[in-house]
């Protein structure tokens, strides 16, 4: 090669490597560093809760939280892979988004579920044991353990994730999961992690190896221990890519609950405490009184020859004496009208009117102390009775014409009462009319009023209950209730009464009393009262509520706030016994109020050969008694010496579970979620189809 074609060779090399350079740097540039975000749902739109989310290129990953949610760092060209232990493998080309949401679908390496018979379960795979759930207090403890065999091996990783199912709500709970790790995926997960494991979304849950079998206890608390529930376990192997097993295993059916069975009864009583009682607050009433007072014609004082005039001004002055002597009471008003005849000059007399009002007055008012007197607004009307009045008068007594005659001056001089008086004085019945029918207007009216705080009387309290409830006080709410003797109605007050006022504390105790008597609890109605600084009758009612409710585990934690006494002994003792806490006094206290309570305790402590001796004394022939007859020979029989003693035993429980069906059909669902009878039931079925 010449000189020249040496250089234009070297020249092309140059551009090349240049071009390279170029290349290499652009895409660089293009892999930009990028936050994406994202929600992992599964098929039915769910979000999947600890699903990892990997950065292909680092292994850095990241956990989905309950909500399906994450966040995590990638390229811009990079890929994410999405992993769970239920779901198929799903890697995604970033292509510089910044969300990705994804449906996870149920794994495509998923073999086929292995039938849970002891027979039929492939040895090679993980085995979990079966169990009970069984019940303390409103808490279900499950315990149970994994064996790992031949398909696990070094670079694998085992994990069962058990959930209870409520088969009657189709609800589900999930417990804490489990893992286990193979040495070589420990490793590999140590360095992805980057020599910290607690960055792995499951590392709170890994555990070891000690012996062939690995221990597995978790609790959850329910409210429904009546419904049908079960455990499964899903338990998987997977290596770094796939999973290589799955399968979802029934590891309990029903509860073990015999306390379900315990009798108790607690009435409940009513708020015995005085403290909390309401005040009397009787409202103010307004009372109005009147009296006839006489004076002679054309004076101002009171004319005490007439007996009526003395009588009634005793009695104004000893009342309004009464009530000021009265605690309860106020004297606020006083006030007179004074009506005077139309005869003589009109001027004249209201001028007497207002003077005779003025005696009035001062002679009533005299007898009362300085400070009521300062306290009284008094007032004093003075009037003049029209001629008009006399002519309604004398048309009452049937003088028509006389009282229409009347009427005519009156209509004919409407503007001036002296010439009407002047007109009707002249009229030939005058005298009549001055003898009879004046002396009649002359009787002057004296009207006082008071304010007085009275208690209401029970038939004052109903009639203004039926009227408008609303307008009652606590107390004539507390009053009317607690003398009514009919539960139904005592308790529709109080409903009304705590609608009223919500922080009625006695209307609530009581009203809790009266559910309990009926043999309901409803511990909403005391639930904000319980507690350190509640009445003892209160807290009483709602312990006794919340066990009529089964809410065993609440019922426990309000026990702490009852002092040790007779009235507090027995429903301690019942609360902690249904909390599974048997101390020797407990169970005495329980066992006192007859066998079936102490065959059911025996039961609950699983003395299951005591209890079937002391099921023995029970000679009722009821569905409950065959009930729990069968369900100590159940238990008996798989404790006992020989094979033709269980035998025995067996078939002596599958005869006492069908009576109690057959006495009361309700049983059957009872025996379908009580795991001491599912599979006595099943037999009991069976042997009834082949009979029929």
């Amino acid at each position: 090669m010449n000189k020249i074609g040496l250089m234009y060779l070297r020249k092309r090399r140059r551009e090349s490597l240049f071009f390279i350079l170029l290349l290499v740097t652009c895409l660089s540039a293009n892999a930009q560093i990028i936050k994406v975000r994202g929600t992992v749902l599964n098929e039915v739109g769910e979000p999947v809760w600890r699903a990892n989310v990997t950065n292909e290129e680092t292994n850095e990953s990241v956990s989905t939280n309950e909500d399906g949610k994450y966040v995590i760092t990638v390229k811009n060209n990079g890929k994410l892979k999405f992993t769970h232990m239920n779901y198929a493998t799903e890697i995604v080309n970033v292509k510089g988004q910044l969300k990705i949401d994804l449906v996870l679908k149920k794994n495509a390496f998923m073999i086929k579920e292995v039938v849970v018979s002891g027979k039929m379960k492939k040895k090679t795979d993980p085995e979990i044991e079966t169990t009970n759930i069984e019940i303390h207090g409103n808490w279900a403890i499950i315990k149970t353990s994994i064996s790992p065999n031949k398909r696990f091996v070094s670079y694998n990783r085992l994990l069962m994730q058990p959930y209870v199912f409520n088969e009657t709500k189709k609800e589900k709970y999930y417990l804490k999961p489990l893992a286990l790790d193979g040495r070589e995926y420990n490793i590999t997960q140590t360095r992805i992690y980057g020599f910290d494991i607690n960055k792995d979304p499951l590392a709170e849950f890994i555990v070891k190896k000690e012996s062939e079998r690995i221990p597995y206890v978790d609790s959850i608390y329910m409210n429904n221990l009546n419904d049908l529930w079960r455990c499964d376990a899903v338990q998987s192997v997977e290596d770094y890519t796939k999973i290589v097993f799955r399968d979802t295993l029934v590891i309990a059916n029903g509860l073990i609950n015999p306390l379900k069975l315990l009798k108790f009864d607690f009435a409940g009583d009513f708020l015995d405490d005085p403290s909390y009682f309401p005040i009397d607050e009787p409202p103010l009433m307004d009372d109005r009184d009147e009296m006839h007072l006489k004076f002679p014609i054309g004076q101002a004082y009171l004319d005490l020859s007439d007996s009526t005039t003395v009588a009634d001004l005793s009695t104004l002055k000893k009342k309004l004496k009464d009530i000021e002597s009265n605690q309860n009471a106020q004297l606020s008003t006083f006030e007179i009208n004074g009506f005077a005849s139309p005869d003589g000059i009109y001027e004249k007399n209201v001028k007497l009117a207002a003077k005779r009002m003025s005696v009035v007055m001062q002679e009533v008012l005299s007898g009362l102390y300085e400070g009521t007197r300062a306290n009284i607004k008094s007032q004093k009307h003075s009037n003049v009775e029209s001629w008009k009045k006399v002519a309604d008068l004398m048309y009452n007594d049937s003088l028509k014409t006389e009282a229409m005659e009347i009427t005519a001056i009156i209509n004919k001089y409407p503007n001036s009462i002296d010439t009407q008086g002047k007109k009707i004085t002249k009229l030939p019945y005058y005298q009549l009319i001055a003898a009879k029918y004046l002396p009649r207007l002359r009787k002057v009216d004296y009207m006082f009023s008071y304010k007085i705080y009275r208690s209401l009387t029970i038939q004052e309290i109903r009639e203004l209950y039926q009227k408008n409830y609303k307008e009652l006080g606590k107390y004539e709410f507390f009053k009317l209730y607690r003398n009514e003797k009919d539960s139904v109605k005592c308790e529709a007050i109080i409903r009304k009464a705590l609608e009223r006022y919500p922080n009625f504390i006695a209307a609530a105790c009581d009203l809790s009393a009266l559910c309990l008597r009926r043999g309901v609890g409803d511990s909403k109605i005391l639930e904000r009262y319980a507690g350190a600084n509640a009445p003892e009758q209160v807290n009483l009612n709602h312990v006794a509520s919340l066990l009529y409710e089964r809410q065993f585990s609440r019922a426990d934690s309000i026990i702490d706030f009852l002092k040790d006494n007779p009235k507090t002994v027995k429903i301690k003792a019942y609360t902690e016994v249904l909390n599974h806490r048997f101390t020797e006094e407990n169970f005495k206290i329980v066992a006192a109020s007859g066998v079936l309570n102490e065959v059911v305790m025996l039961l609950a402590m699983k003395k299951n050969g005591a209890a079937y001796r002391k099921a023995q004394e029970l000679r009722e022939e009821t569905a409950e008694i065959y009930y729990i007859k069968a369900v100590c020979a159940n238990r008996a029989s798989k404790e006992a010496p020989d094979i033709n003693s269980n035998a025995m035993l067996y078939l002596e429980a599958m005869d006492f579970l069908k009576k109690a069906i057959e006495k009361d059909p309700a049983y059957l669902r009872m025996a379908e979620t009580d795991a001491d009878t599912i599979d006595l039931l099943k037999d009991v079925t069976s042997q009834k189809d082949n009979q029929g």
